[in-house]
């Protein structure tokens, strides 16, 4: 699918460009979640105005670090999604509501801050990066959506307080 997804890539971005907007990419789904592979289309489209919206809880869905996979692709994000996930060893039966990473691992959606991802490790990648982009919490857990935001929205600002 790797040159399907490069040539519509690269035709919106091309269109996009005419019109002064900037494409991105989210590392979403199994085809293009793994940080690599967002590297290798972002890399081949070649357009300045094609980044990626790196969400950072979406690279465990592919059994990725987050921090590692965050730092290694922070120079083509032009946002940064905050999500977080409660994360069960591959052997677990939780229940419902759950679902498995690539490598079967069982995760579910939490408030930011409140699940099994190394946000902190995240963060100080950013700190420590020349990103100078937005940064949003995106929230998947089984909470009410206001208390979720709330609670998630709080966290990320102590992240970089």
């Amino acid at each position: 699918m790797l040159p399907q997804i490069v040539a519509a890539s690269k035709e919106i971005a091309q269109y996009a460009a005419t019109k002064g907007i900037t494409t991105s990419l989210e590392n979403h789904g199994f085809f293009v979640q793994a940080a690599d592979r967002i590297r290798r289309i972002i890399h081949a489209v070649d357009e300045p105005n094609f980044l990626t919206t790196l969400d950072v809880g979406n690279f465990v869905c592919v059994d990725e670090d987050p921090a590692v996979s965050v730092a290694q692709n922070l120079p083509y994000a032009m946002v940064v999604h905050f999500k977080d996930f409660y994360i069960r060893p591959a052997d677990a039966a939780p229940g419902e509501g759950w679902f498995r990473s690539r490598g079967g691992k069982p995760l579910r959606g939490a408030v930011v801050g409140s699940g099994d991802l190394d946000l902190r490790a995240v963060a100080r990648a950013i700190r420590d990066s020349d990103f100078s982009g937005y940064a949003a919490i995106e929230f998947e857990g089984w909470e009410d959506c206001l208390l979720g935001c709330e609670r998630g929205i709080a966290y990320a600002k102590s992240l970089f307080a």
